[in-house]
């Protein structure tokens, strides 16, 4: 029945859109206007949406133009939701879901295609990140957050052609703001909230000559914690902060042709980790767990960024290099339980990641003006990866769980150690690509590009402190899109595109020991069919864009279980359709003093063929019940035999990550206080719908509920002065919201809740100069 409503809401929504294009075509164009006397001249219309300009596909280009499903979130629209990093976005972008797994990582996915492969730090993400055009190739170091940010573009789909990585689901690009030459000034920014929340920011520029100028940016957070585990003497704050990020960017322009700009940006956090509360915890309060353990989470992150743009009479020519470095350092409680409770511990003393990557983007792009648009390039990424988890469970209250040393002696294990891995991964990936957009007519434009990927995979895994076994992978994999555009009118636009994203497979580092898990996975893609719509109305004060899309997932990524434990690693379900539609809106009226704007995404999907997946509880659950019975004991071969048994057929299940309903809506309200200044005052209600959390959709599990939230931002703005005071409530109601569902795939297989933050009441001021 509800899939039933969903299908006709979709079709209601494809029939909107093709009225609404249609209407705009039929519309009779009006008569040249006469031309406007001065005084007419002078006066601006204050309703008009300003043009958003984004840089989807390597081009600057009306994002009311663009001819995919773009969104441009503004710092602005940032500053006012208090989102200080990728997590703080949901609702503000159709068909985006960010979710935080296992503590460390943040999990992305658009209109459902995303990762499903938790705790393995040696896949890619589904969602590629990007800072100023720069991948970041892991989900820990999404925990980098926002710094300096003038806007952040989200791509929904497939990029499977110019941008960066390929990715299957989309990708984020968050742009930093950049020095400026011949202007010396700077602002500094301190707010103070509940939960000791203090933040310290100031950017400073400075011109140095007519062709240089310097940036730089410092901002310090830390507050207390929003969650307390109850287990551990005295009470332990988890969900805290205690982070810096700064950075630092040189321009140099020497001549108009010629822009060169280096920038260093450094992260530390160091805090208590994050609160996962079980789903069997006897403690209702969803802001204390029942742990006694505590976590821990250290992260270090350096991101060097070189890039030179040089013009030549014919084309752009564009290089982006950089060197990240990640040092990434956790311990948290597995079990998210106490001895008691639990009736033992299953503890991870260390799960320590690093990584090294250098990559280059070499980019050479047509002019504009031509009947051709096109742009070639080639994209090359080199990375070294380590990880090291030491993981204990027993029953003796005091059992030591030390960190052991990487040379430790397989003979002289602690008889408590349950799982311990090293292992090192090398990846070189290679992709050229080409993409050309030609104008048929004025109005009619086609565009195909193509992309060729090559990665290849060498390292070595090691349990249990045992001789290393190596493992190696190449992956080769064609992608690329093909879309056509038609403006029906100067305002309003059609597209229909389709478009195919890659993700490599890959190495298991873990599997050396398993009976069914693979030491390697398949490559992941995704085609996608999208049509849509762009439109402007009401002289520019009404902006709508709509869209549908229809996904084919080809070899999808997921955690499989092994019935050996410990031994399992990715795997792939052949098969995955999903498909849904997208609306966003924005509408100024009344001398811009009342804005309104919203977006709303439905979505749903299903595995269409017959798949046998091993559930890890499942398998876990009747393995204990046969050895209280006496009809095997752990680790026999009938053990083994009965794990195994446990697979069930996810034919017709919902894939994860999809809600069924998600969006938000917004008002603004700026008013004119006379001679003291300007109040401006927002709401906004972001909401979610339940989803499933895997690919099992077991009951009491993997439904995830949903949640809604309001945010409230008042800005106080003098009449004169370089000051502005805010105050900020997010999260008004205090709902404690499920953001995400983890359960644990190599461990304790305990089920545990991540809780948006509570309310918090911000108070910010701001003096620029």
């Amino acid at each position: 029945m509800l899939r039933d409503v969903k299908l006709r809401l979709w079709h209601g929504a494809l029939a909107a859109a093709m009225m609404t294009a249609a209407s705009a075509y039929a519309e009779t164009p009006p008569a040249p206007a006469a031309a406007p006397s001065d005084a007419a001249a002078g006066a601006a219309d204050l309703d008009a949406l300003e043009p958003i300009i984004v840089t989807a596909e390597k081009r600057q280009v009306d994002l009311q133009k663009a001819a995919l499903s773009v969104t441009a979130v503004s710092a602005d629209t940032l500053e006012k939701g208090n989102v200080t990093g990728p997590l703080g976005l949901n609702g503000y972008v159709p068909g985006l879901q960010i979710t935080p797994s296992g503590g460390s990582e943040v999990m992305v996915s658009i209109r459902g295609v995303g990762s499903q492969t938790p705790e393995n730090f040696y896949t890619q993400p589904g969602v590629s990140f990007h800072i100023d055009n720069v991948y970041i190739p892991n989900n820990i170091a999404l925990n980098l957050g926002f710094l300096d940010v003038d806007h952040v573009e989200v791509l929904r789909g497939p990029q499977g052609t110019v941008f960066g990585q390929s990715s299957t689901g989309g990708a984020i690009n968050v742009i930093a703001k950049q020095p400026e030459l011949g202007k010396l000034g700077g602002d500094v920014t301190a707010t103070f909230g509940n939960y000791s929340y203090a933040m310290g920011k100031a950017a400073l520029n400075v011109p140095v000559g007519d062709t240089a100028a310097i940036r730089a940016v410092v901002q310090k957070t830390s507050h207390d914690g929003y969650s307390t585990a109850t287990g551990v003497a005295g009470g332990y704050g988890l969900d805290d902060a205690n982070n810096v990020n700064y950075k630092l960017s040189g321009l140099w322009q020497p001549t108009d042709n010629l822009t060169v700009t280096l920038t260093g940006q450094h992260f530390e956090d160091d805090h208590h980790g994050s609160a996962l509360k079980s789903v069997d915890d006897p403690n209702p309060d969803p802001r204390q767990v029942t742990q006694d353990f505590p976590a821990k989470f250290k992260l270090g992150m350096d991101v060097d960024t070189l890039t030179l743009n040089y013009s030549l009479p014919f084309a752009n020519l564009k290089s982006i290099s950089s060197y990240q470095y990640m040092d990434a350092k956790q311990s948290f409680d597995s079990d998210r339980s106490t001895y008691a409770n639990f009736g033992g511990y299953d503890t991870v003393a260390a799960w320590n990641t690093k990584s090294r990557a250098i990559m280059e983007e070499m980019t050479l792009s047509s002019n504009p003006g031509t009947d051709l648009d096109w742009i070639a390039g080639v994209f090359y990424m080199h990375s070294h990866s380590s990880q090291y988890v030491v993981e204990y469970k027993g029953t003796g209250a005091n059992d030591p769980t030390p960190v052991l040393s990487t040379s430790t002696s397989p003979s002289a294990l602690p008889s408590n150690l349950s799982y311990e891995n090293l292992s090192e991964v090398d990846r070189d990936s290679v992709a050229p690509f080409l993409q050309g957009t030609y104008h048929l007519t004025d109005r009619w434009r086609l565009t195909g590009g193509i992309r060729y990927n090559v990665d290849q995979y060498s390292g070595w895994g090691s349990n249990y402190y045992a001789a290393p076994v190596k493992l190696s992978k190449e992956v080769y994999a064609l992608t690329g899109k093909a879309e056509s555009d038609f403006d029906l009118t100067d305002d309003n636009m059609v597209y229909a595109s389709w478009s195919r994203g890659y993700k490599p497979g890959g190495v298991n580092t873990g599997t050396s020991t398993a009976a069914v898990v693979s030491g390697t996975y398949n490559k992941e893609t995704v085609d996608s069919f999208e049509v849509g719509s762009k439109n402007r109305f009401l002289g520019n004060h009404l902006n709508v864009n709509i869209s549908a899309f229809y996904s084919k997932y080809s070899n999808m990524q997921y955690i499989e279980e092994d019935p050996v434990p410990y031994s399992g690693g990715i795997g792939n379900i052949p098969k995955v359709n999903m498909w849904g539609a997208e609306v966003e809106a924005k509408y100024r009226l009344l001398d811009n003093r009342l804005e309104l704007g919203g977006n709303l995404t439905l979505m749903d999907g299903e595995i269409p063929d017959t798949y046998l997946a091993l559930d890890r509880r499942l398998a876990d659950a009747a393995a204990a019940k046969a050895v209280a019975a006496g009809v095997t004991y752990p680790w026999s071969a009938q053990w083994f035999a009965i794990r195994a048994a446990q697979s069930i057929n996810v034919k017709g299940n919902t894939p994860p990550d999809m809600p069924g309903a998600a969006g938000g809506v917004n008002a603004s309200w700026q008013q004119t206080l006379g001679s003291y200044g300007t109040l401006v005052s927002r709401a906004e209600l972001l909401f979610r719908s339940d989803y499933q959390a895997r690919v099992f959709n077991e009951a009491g599990v993997d439904h995830v509920p949903s949640y809604s939230q309001v945010n409230l931002f008042f800005e106080y703005t003098p009449q004169s002065g370089p000051w502005r005071a805010t105050f900020t409530v997010t999260n008004l109601l205090d709902r404690a919201g499920v953001a995400g569902r983890y359960t644990d795939p190599y461990g304790s297989g305990v089920v545990s809740n991540q809780y948006i933050p509570p309310r918090q009441m911000l108070v910010s001021v701001n003096y620029s100069f």
